[in-house]
């Protein structure tokens, strides 16, 4: 048996602010085409959820619209980020409690043939014990299913040994606690808005482009490929996963770096 699975990430919707909306539109359209037993949508659903209830209930009603059996983890531009990292928004109680009112939880547990998927919040992971609560009876009790992690920042940006702290990967000390819950099958996750799909560390890992738009090679470091789209998965009860890239034509490739209007200017690589 197999479960097909359309993922999404990083819409960044608004109906006041809609810079990205017609991107979305024309992803929502090729995945409900796709007809998939699920839908996931990996964090950023809305351009500042993390401040307006607005913006959270548009972008939430825009992939639900999409009409699949869907389930969501949050992003940092939905509640905020790690509160080390600085910034205007850090994710607070209130942010939080935002999204479980208009979105639901933050940390779930889902099962298909042969797959246990655990979503949580990776900007949370730092101050919300009560998700950890979540992933770990989730981990503890899969049984002979492999496990899948379903969240917005990918694992690491290069390997799981890494010591830095910065914006685009899951933070030293959350990733250590949770690759030692034991090694995940397979970790999907969005934010970097690249495509990305490898093994790393043993660990087969994909992150999904946005639907939205891209971070210019100016401002942004190439890990990746820089694309738009959504990825398709088929998870074979017998544990086997695949994927591919979906590209949907006619989508705007914009780049942030040049739209500063969006969150305001974005600071440039060092020459």
């Amino acid at each position: 048996m197999i479960t097909r699975i359309a993922q999404v990430s990083d819409g960044h919707l608004s109906a006041a602010r809609p810079f990205f909306t017609a991107n979305f539109a024309a992803v929502a359209e090729a995945v409900r085409a796709a007809r998939p037993d699920l839908m996931l949508a990996t964090g950023d659903l809305s351009l500042d959820g993390a401040d307006s209830d607005d913006d959270l209930a548009h972008a939430v009603a825009a992939h639900a619209a999409i009409g699949a059996e869907w389930l969501r983890i949050p992003g940092n531009h939905d509640v905020g980020d790690e509160p080390v990292l600085g910034g205007r928004q850090p994710v607070d109680a209130a942010r939080l409690a935002r999204w479980r009112r208009l979105a639901g939880p933050e940390a779930w547990v889902h099962d298909i043939p042969g797959w246990r998927l655990i979503g949580l919040d990776t900007q949370s992971l730092t101050v919300n014990e009560a998700q950890w609560a979540v992933i770990e009876r989730g981990w503890r009790d899969a049984g002979a299913r492999r496990v899948a992690l379903i969240q917005h920042k990918p694992l690491a940006e290069h390997a799981v040994a890494d010591t830095a702290v910065n914006y685009w990967p899951v933070l030293p000390a959350p990733r250590a606690r949770l690759l030692a819950l034991g090694t995940p099958a397979l970790v999907l996750s969005g934010h970097v808005h690249q495509w990305r799909a490898r093994v790393a560390d043993g660990i087969p890992q994909v992150w999904a482009p946005s639907t939205g738009f891209i971070v210019g090679d100016r401002w942004q470091a190439v890990l990746g490929e820089k694309r738009l789209g959504w990825v398709e998965h088929a998870f074979h009860a017998d544990g086997r996963h695949e994927h591919w890239l979906r590209d949907v034509a006619g989508l705007t490739r914009h780049d942030i770096g040049l739209l500063p209007d969006v969150y305001g200017a974005v600071t440039a690589l060092p020459v």
